[in-house]
């Protein structure tokens, strides 16, 4: 089995035996323990199991699972707090003692640059870029293991890494100013529009050898068998790739824009004290 597709059991198996352990349950955690169990199932359904092997001889879904793995089923973790929840599967000394080593005595941190949110979205951005270069996706899907545990591993994570910054779950509170949210949103919105694009618009033909009809992979449902249809296949994955941007950002945006309204009474009003910074920083 893949190790995402591991991963994804035993994060569900924690799971209950953290929602177990609490000493109490209200309607919040119940559904946040809902919403961690629907995340991990995704994931092992995008990686482990007859989807995900589909997804190896056929493009759309193989950008299906994509989306999946690096952005739907890290913010669905983020929201339900699963991290923090694991804190409850431990005894209450042990779990004292392990947040006050966190909080208070840990003397190593991780360099800023590191934990940088502008980091987390050029990491997030170069590998959904490196990944569906030509010579790194014909490899990988030529190679179930390259899959398994290096390409999907880094969908995963790197989405974990970026949504960090921008989901919270209570009573964490987010403290990445709402500009570099915005940036980060941004950004990442324009590079699936342009990577969507560049395979289905500014190409007339397939990228990918491995999708090509003769490439000597063994027939599996859904492989294309004519280069038109292989191509085809690209343009239809390009389309999955920018339409699931509205699903994961249009959500984010509105919740940016409900902190602007809370925090400054209307749009407007954040608009025109932006407006007076720079006039007066212009003048």
């Amino acid at each position: 089995m893949a190790p995402l597709g591991v991963l994804a059991i035993a994060g569900a198996v924690l799971t209950i035996l953290a929602y177990d352990r609490r000493a109490s349950r209200s309607s919040r955690t119940t559904w946040h323990a809902g919403l961690a169990l629907f995340s991990w199932s995704v994931l092992w359904f995008a990686t482990a199991s007859s989807f995900a092997r589909r997804g190896m001889a056929n493009l759309p879904d193989h950008m299906i699972g994509h989306v999946l793995v690096m952005f739907l089923v890290p913010m669905g973790l983020l929201y339900a707090g699963f991290g923090r929840s694991l804190w409850w599967i431990m005894g209450v000394e042990r779990r004292r003692r392990l947040l006050r080593w966190w909080y208070v005595e840990r003397t190593w941190h991780a360099p800023k640059w590191l934990v940088h949110p502008l980091g987390a979205a050029l990491t997030l951005n170069v590998v959904m870029v490196a990944s569906h270069t030509p010579r790194l996706f014909d490899f990988a899907m030529s190679h179930l293991w390259a899959m398994d545990w290096l390409m999907e591993p880094a969908f995963f994570f790197s989405g974990l890494f970026f949504f960090h910054f921008l989901i919270t779950s209570p009573p964490r509170r987010n403290r990445v100013p709402l500009r570099l949210q915005l940036v980060m949103v941004v950004a990442t919105l324009f590079e699936m529009l342009i990577l969507a694009m560049s395979m289905s618009i500014f190409t007339k033909s397939s990228w990918y050898d491995v999708m090509m009809p003769g490439h000597g992979m063994p027939y599996m449902p859904g492989m294309a068998t004519t280069v038109s249809a292989a191509f085809h296949q690209q343009q239809l994955a390009a389309a999955i790739l920018w339409i699931c941007g509205d699903f994961w950002a249009v959500p984010l945006l509105v919740g940016m824009a409900r902190t602007v309204v809370k925090r400054d009474g209307s749009l407007f009003a954040a608009l025109e004290r932006q407006s007076s910074r720079l006039s007066g920083v212009g003048g």
